[in-house]
């Protein structure tokens, strides 16, 4: 069994730890309270913790109104309690501060219980309860900049990479059909995973666009959307394995020479998606004249089997123009990308 402790797993203890020794030296109590707002409070990036302090304000303070109102009204019963709950989480859903519903439910359950603890509700009483979650979030960002602050554009292109050598394996092997159907199925998951790994990093790291933090702005944007190209790329590239393992044997039986004009598509495509990612690692320079003639070859190449179905019967048509059609937008796709890529390149050299 794996046991791994990731940067995220060490900077909650890290903001817990800060929330303690923090009430500690105020001598809070329930400090407990600040420890679970920090460990809710810590979130994935940088400004999606800024973000969840700011509605965390706004959610406390709907929450601690009616928290009082509550109590005076209603006292401290575990129905009145339970009623103030209800009414204040859908307030705040219905202001969009979904984010926060357990931190103002901790809010209201903690200042509702004051008259239990037979304490009552004072000014000083609503501000150190109201402190606790206050410190919890603030240790949570505070922790989330100084420690292991995260490169969420390394991140990204690391699982973007990791995916895209998978697929460009996948689309090796299945034409050869070198690869067992479980093998190839497990396979498939793990895109899939990383595929969706890629969207869910992508909208963290879109979040940092309105960073202070970001050095370089202008090379942080081209780069996110070069990445979001490169996650299209990934679902166009994934559709096409899709369509080569349900209906590659079907074609091969119906005509060989059409199931040798689509290897050699895919043969050349699957060359010209890593050229593009080696491209925008610096790792390789691509010939502008060359890249139009291996371009200008596959258009050749998807004409020739555009021809090749014309007059077919409509059961060719079900089983080859799938794969042709995923293999045309992929090849726009990739097109799109290898712009994207060679714009920056020349931005930087001007730099």
């Amino acid at each position: 069994m794996e046991f791994n402790i990731g940067p995220r797993m060490v900077k909650t203890g890290l903001a817990v730890t800060l929330t303690l020794i923090i009430t500690g030296m105020l001598g809070l109590k329930l400090e407990i309270v600040a420890a679970i707002a920090a460990v809710i409070a810590m979130q994935p990036s940088i400004m999606r913790t800024y973000d969840y302090l700011k509605e965390v304000v706004i959610s406390n303070s709907v929450g601690s109104v009616f928290a009082i109102l509550g109590t005076l009204l209603l006292g401290n019963h575990p129905l009145s309690v339970g009623a103030v709950v209800i009414i204040s989480i859908a307030i705040n859903i219905k202001l969009g501060l979904n984010k926060t519903v357990s931190l103002t439910v901790l809010t209201i359950v903690t200042l509702m219980l004051a008259n239990g603890a037979g304490e009552g509700i004072s000014i000083l009483y609503i501000v150190q309860r109201l402190s606790l979650v206050t410190i919890g979030v603030l240790s949570a960002l505070i922790t989330n900049v100084l420690v292991f602050p995260p490169d969420h554009q390394k991140n990204l292109f690391k699982i973007i990479k990791k995916a895209s050598e998978k697929t460009n394996f996948l689309l090796r092997v299945i034409p050869n059909e070198t690869m067992n159907v479980p093998q190839m199925k497990e396979e498939d998951q793990q895109i899939e995973k990383l595929i969706n790994d890629a969207k869910n990093y992508y909208e963290i790291i879109s979040d940092e666009r309105n960073s202070l933090i970001i050095k370089n702005k202008l090379s942080f944007l081209r780069n996110i959307i070069i990445y979001k190209h490169m996650i299209q790329v990934l679902i166009k590239k994934h559709t096409l394995i899709i369509e080569l393992e349900k209906n590659m044997k079907e074609i091969e039986t119906i005509q060989e020479h059409k199931a040798y004009l689509i290897n050699k598509l895919v043969k050349e495509i699957n060359n010209y998606s890593e050229n593009i990612v080696l491209l925008y690692e610096n790792k390789i320079i691509l010939d502008k004249d060359l890249q139009k003639e291996t371009k200008a070859a596959m258009q050749v190449t998807i004409n020739n089997l555009i021809e090749e179905l014309q007059g077919s019967e409509f059961d060719k048509w079900t089983f080859v123009f799938p794969i042709a059609n995923s293999i045309v937008e992929l090849f726009f796709e990739l097109d799109k990308l290898e712009r994207l890529v060679r714009i920056k390149e020349a931005k930087e050299n001007k730099n």
